[in-house]
């Protein structure tokens, strides 16, 4: 994943974020805090989130045993 989309979804990420604490604090935005403890939770996930994003690499190659283009072994068969 190029890092501009990346950073296109971090920062939708943020703005969701952000509509969803000002929905638990009730629009006051006056009130200091992070909206109780779902806003804690959703806190959270969208750091949880973040880090997924980042890590994400579609590109990088599984080299796990199980990958049919590592298990080109032919048998000798007599």
């Amino acid at each position: 994943m190029k890092t501009g989309l990346k950073i296109v979804l971090t920062i939708v990420a943020f703005l969701i974020l952000g509509v969803f604490q000002v929905a638990l604090k009730g629009g006051d935005s006056s009130r200091p805090g992070a909206g109780g403890p779902i806003g804690i939770i959703l806190l959270f996930a969208f750091i949880a989130g973040v880090t997924a994003i980042w890590k994400y690499n579609p590109d990088k190659k599984d080299d796990t045993p199980s990958n049919n283009e590592n298990d080109k072994n032919e048998l000798d068969k007599s």
